[in-house]
């Protein structure tokens, strides 16, 4: 199943009025120009005539960014460049937000999710990336800036260990995905049980675990597909039972009710029913969001 293409700039979207794709991808993700997620992501942007935002951020290093500009024109985007986001002050510039405008895709790499938190939740740039992600444009984000997409992140948080209280730390996100949570490196820093305690406290969550070369692709009408080459854990936490406010910060938790679904590449979750599709229901055409 193709995802729809966009077409001319952000700003011209706002008219057609279509939420954008959202894709969290897990890290580790292969960066050859044959690698799966990234020319994804391109097509979904615009192919050929794809104007790509690099948002380095999260990366304190001074050329962080340079290989994903590299990594995008090799596969063919027409453009990619680095967002100048070195503060809240530059966040909050017109020069940025006039240049954020004119793109097609936005890709968010990983680092720090604290940076990220610190320096854009809140900013113009923020806001203006959300409005235009509701009108069109395509948003990625790899590690830290995939988890940074949901309307929360966790901050911080260990992994293999016993769920308990404190285990993580929630901040706000981006908003891009409301109600919907995103943990990355699934699988191979066994993060189940800290993403189960954040339904502990906030029952009602979707959360996305994404491997390390997984993806995720959220359209606008609700159906999400995982791509890559590990799985995508899904776990629903609408049901959710817990003895969370009844316990002292790092008792061990009870948490029963939540719903476990794992996606292979290629299958296909509805946010709408929260239901994994059947073969036959993946294979039928679904509505576009353009």
């Amino acid at each position: 199943m193709a995802e729809p293409v966009l077409a001319g700039t952000a700003s011209e979207q706002v008219v057609n009025g279509k939420k954008g794709v959202v894709m969290p991808i897990g890290g580790a993700e292969d960066r050859t120009p044959g690698g799966v997620i990234m020319n994804r992501f391109i097509d979904i942007a615009g192919g050929e005539n794809a104007r790509i935002m690099i948002v380095a951020t999260a990366s304190s290093e001074p050329d962080a960014g340079e290989d994903y500009v590299d990594v995008f024109r090799r596969i063919g985007a027409k453009s990619a460049e680095i967002a100048p986001l070195l503060d809240r002050e530059s966040a909050n510039s017109d020069d940025v937000l006039a240049r954020l405008r004119e793109m097609t895709g936005v890709f968010i790499t990983g680092g720090d999710q604290s940076r990220l938190n610190k320096l854009l939740v809140g900013t113009r740039f923020a806001d203006v990336l959300r409005d235009l992600n509701r009108a069109g444009l395509a948003v990625a984000g790899t590690s830290a800036g995939a988890s940074i997409l949901g309307a929360h992140m966790m901050a911080g948080g260990m992994s293999a260990a016993p769920p308990h209280k404190g285990m993580v730390e929630m901040v706000a996100g981006f908003g891009l995905l409301e109600n919907i949570i995103i943990d990355q490196h699934f699988s191979q820093r066994g993060r189940v049980a800290r993403l189960l305690v954040t339904f502990a406290g906030n029952p009602g969550l979707i959360a996305f675990g994404v491997d390390e070369n997984t993806a995720i692709v959220i359209r606008g009408d609700g159906m999400a597909t995982a791509i890559g080459e590990g799985s995508v854990s899904v776990i629903d936490g609408r049901d959710v039972y817990s003895d969370y406010h009844d316990l002292e910060e790092g008792e061990i938790l009870t948490i029963s009710g939540s719903h476990i679904h794992v996606l292979a590449p290629g299958r296909i979750f509805d946010l709408n029913r929260r239901v994994v599709l059947h073969l036959h229901q993946e294979q039928a055409p679904l509505a576009s969001t353009r």
